[in-house]
C-alpha cells in the first residue's frame, strides 16, 4: 500500500491544475486565430433590397457558371447570400513546385438598403494530389506565420503570406466585378410581348 502525505498529495494536485492551465492557454492561443477574411462596402442607386439581391444572384450564376454549384444559402427575406468558391494558385519559383494547388473560399453577401457588405474569409489551401500533403496549409488564418517549426517552415511561411496577398488581389477583382454589377442595377421595366 502506498502511503502519501499532505505535501506530497498538494504538490501533486498543484502539478496537475499548472499543467491543466498551461494547456488551456496553449489551446486558446492556437484556437484565437481569426479567419483571414477581406470585407468590402458596396453602395448603390436607390433601388432596394430586392433588386440588389436578384443582381446579386445574376452575378453569381455569370461569375462562377453555375450558381447552383456555388450559392450554398440564399435568404432574400434576410438579404444573405454564401456562396463557395474556388480559384488556382501557384508560386513561381523551383522549390514551390509542391504548393501548386487551388485556394477555396467562402462569399458572404449581406444586402441591407441600398448597399451590400461581401465578405470573403475561410480561405483554404490545398495542393494537386500528386503534391505533398505536408505542403498544403489548410486554412488560411490572420497570424503572421504559418510555423515557427520543422524544415519547411522558410518555405511554408513565404507561402504562407503570398497567399494572403493573392487572396487579397483575388478578392478585389471580385469586389470590382461586383461594383459593376451594382453600377448597372436598373428598375426592371416590363414588356408587354
Amino acid at each position: 500500500m502506498i502511503s502519501l502525505d499532505f505535501k506530497t498529495t498538494k504538490n501533486m494536485i498543484m502539478k496537475k491544475i499548472l499543467f491543466g492551465l498551461a494547456l488551456i492557454i496553449t489551446t486558446q492561443q492556437a484556437f484565437s486565430q481569426e479567419n483571414f477574411t477581406i470585407s468590402k462596402v458596396i453602395k448603390t442607386d436607390e433601388v432596394g433590397k430586392n433588386m440588389i439581391y436578384v443582381a446579386i444572384n445574376e452575378w453569381f450564376a455569370t461569375k462562377y457558371n453555375s450558381a447552383n454549384d456555388v450559392i450554398q444559402m440564399a435568404d432574400k427575406e434576410a438579404g444573405i447570400i454564401i456562396g463557395n468558391g474556388a480559384t488556382d494558385y501557384t508560386k513561381q519559383g523551383m522549390m514551390y513546385g509542391c504548393y501548386v494547388g487551388s485556394i477555396k473560399y467562402t462569399i458572404k453577401v449581406y444586402i441591407k438598403g441600398n448597399r451590400f457588405k461581401v465578405d470573403i474569409t475561410n480561405f483554404r489551401h490545398s495542393v494537386k494530389p500528386s503534391a505533398s500533403l505536408e505542403c498544403a496549409l489548410g486554412l488560411i488564418t490572420n497570424a503572421e506565420n504559418y510555423t515557427d517549426k520543422g524544415m519547411s517552415k522558410k518555405y511554408h511561411n513565404k507561402v504562407w503570406n503570398d497567399i494572403k496577398e493573392y487572396s487579397t488581389s483575388y478578392a478585389e477583382s471580385l469586389f470590382l466585378s461586383l461594383e459593376e454589377r451594382a453600377k448597372n442595377i436598373k428598375e426592371e421595366v416590363t414588356d408587354d410581348w
